[in-house]
C-alpha cells in the first residue's frame, strides 16, 4: 500500500491546459479532495488522504489561486499549493485614459475580488 501510494504522487493531473484553481480559506484535507474531484483535477481515491499522511508537508494547504500545469503530478500540485506561492495576474493602464476607463479595465479583470457597490466607488472618484 506504501508504494501504490508514492506511486499515486507521481500520477498526471487531468489536465490538458493551464487550470486556475482557487482554495478558499478553511479548505482542509477533505474538501480540498472534493474541490479537485469536482473540478476534474484529479479522480477519486482513497489514496489521496493517505498520501496526505504519509507526507505531511503536503497536507498544510494556503488559501489562495494557483494556475495548475497540465505537466504537473499530484504531488507538485499540493507542494505547490503547500508554498502559497499564488498566480499573478496583470493589468495594463495606457497613459492618457481616464479615470473611468481605468474604472472598467478594473471592473472587468477576471480573479480580482469586487467589493461594495458601483456608486461607493463613483463617490470616492468624484470631485
Amino acid at each position: 500500500m506504501y508504494q501504490q501510494v508514492l506511486n499515486y504522487a507521481k500520477e498526471p493531473l487531468n489536465l490538458t491546459q493551464e487550470k486556475v484553481f482557487t482554495v478558499p480559506a478553511g479548505t482542509g484535507r477533505v474538501a480540498l479532495e472534493a474541490l479537485l474531484v469536482d473540478e476534474k483535477v484529479i479522480n477519486q481515491s482513497n489514496k489521496f488522504q493517505w498520501l496526505l499522511k504519509l507526507r505531511p508537508e503536503l497536507a498544510k494547504m494556503k488559501a489562495g489561486t494557483y494556475r495548475l500545469q497540465p505537466n504537473m503530478d499530484i504531488a507538485q500540485m499540493l507542494a505547490l499549493i503547500s508554498s502559497g506561492k499564488e498566480a499573478q495576474f496583470s493589468i495594463r493602464f495606457v497613459e492618457g485614459n481616464r479615470l473611468s476607463d481605468w474604472t472598467n479595465i478594473l471592473r472587468d479583470a477576471p480573479y480580482l475580488k469586487h467589493e461594495g457597490g458601483r456608486e461607493k466607488h463613483k463617490k470616492s472618484y468624484t470631485r
